[in-house]
């Protein structure tokens, strides 16, 4: 791509200073034309039904994933609270086995 920018650039400029002054006036009122119907395209999609039931369906997509996200995200950390709390009584277990106490004795 910053290949064919510079390259395009020149072309441009070659094909501008080859142009008459009448063929510079005629491209620049088309290259204007052209201007203003992408606008109008552009602003014709803008406003668009299907544009705007496009963007509420995936502003509802957005909002129904970040929902599913959140309750899955509290139910891992229930289960990591579980986890954590069977590991304690794990490791209190095997801390505290008078079998294992060398004390004892």
């Amino acid at each position: 791509m910053r290949v064919i920018a510079p390259i395009a650039v020149l072309a441009v400029l070659v094909l501008a200073a080859a142009c008459s002054p009448s063929d510079e006036r005629r491209t620049s009122a088309e290259l204007k034309d052209a201007g203003h119907s992408v606008d109008a395209a552009a602003q014709g999609v803008a406003h668009s039904a299907a544009v705007r039931h496009a963007e509420a369906d995936f502003r509802r997509a957005g909002h129904d994933a970040a929902e599913e996200t959140r309750r899955l995200a509290a139910q891992a950390k229930v289960e990591t609270h579980k986890l954590a709390a069977h590991a304690r009584g794990g490791v209190h277990d095997v801390t505290h086995d008078s079998r294992h106490d060398d004390h004892s004795s």
